[in-house]
C-alpha cells in the first residue's frame, strides 16, 4: 500500500507536546519495540487489561504482534517517552471487501498519561490518519467500566451505537456490557 508508506514517512516520527508541556515522540510500531511494548501493557492496571481483547500480559500476544506486524491492515502507532512506550494506538482496516470504507481503533495509554492529553492526541492522530487513508467511518469497542476513556471517545464525536449486554467477563467472572461506539469522518 503506497499511500500508507507515503503516509507515514510524512508523519512521523513527529514531535507532541502534551497538556503539561512535556514531550513525547509517536512513531509506527517497530519490530525491536516487543520489549518496550511488552513492558508498557505489563504497567497498565488490571481493570485495564481486561478490557483489551487480548491477553497482552502473556509474552506470546505481543510477540505474534511484532512478528505479524503488517501496516496493511493494522497500523500501530506508539507514543515514546525518555526511550519507554507509553501510549499505543493501533487502526485496524481492511482496503478490500464492504468494510473498506471502516476502521476500528484501539488506544491505550499509561496512567500516568491520562491526565496530559495523551489519548486525546493519539485518538485525532489516528483519526487523521483515516481520513488521509479515505475511510468514512471509525468504530471502537469500549467497556463503560472504563469512564474517562467512554467519555474521551464522546468528546472526539463518537456515538454510542450499540451495548451487548453482558458480553464482557473479567478475571473473577463477572460480566460487563461491551458499547459500541462510531464515529462518521465526514460529518
Amino acid at each position: 500500500m503506497d499511500k500508507l508508506v507515503e503516509l507515514l514517512i510524512k508523519r512521523y516520527p513527529k514531535k507532541v507536546l502534551l497538556d503539561d508541556k512535556s514531550e513525547i515522540m509517536f512513531r509506527p510500531l517497530r519490530k525491536d519495540d516487543e520489549k518496550s511494548l511488552a513492558e508498557f501493557f505489563s504497567n497498565l492496571p488490571l481493570k485495564d487489561r481486561v478490557c483489551l481483547k487480548e491477553d497482552v500480559a502473556d509474552p506470546k500476544v505481543i510477540e505474534n504482534w511484532i512478528v505479524n506486524l503488517d501496516y496493511d491492515s493494522v497500523l500501530p502507532i506508539v507514543a515514546v517517552a525518555e526511550g519507554r512506550i507509553v501510549g499505543d494506538a493501533t487502526l485496524h482496516f481492511s482496503p478490500i471487501g464492504w468494510t473498506k470504507h471502516q476502521g476500528e481503533i484501539r488506544i491505550t495509554t499509561d496512567i500516568n498519561y491520562r491526565v496530559k492529553g495523551l489519548g486525546t492526541r493519539l485518538t485525532v492522530d489516528i483519526m487523521d490518519i483515516a481520513k488521509e487513508l479515505g475511510l468514512e467511518q471509525l468504530s471502537l469497542e469500549i467497556s463503560p467500566e472504563l469512564q474517562e476513556a467512554f467519555l474521551l471517545c464522546q468528546k472526539l464525536g463518537f456515538k454510542q451505537e450499540a451495548v451487548l449486554k453482558g458480553f464482557i467477563v473479567d478475571l473473577e467472572g463477572n460480566e460487563t456490557d461491551l458499547v459500541l461506539m462510531v464515529k462518521h469522518l465526514n460529518e
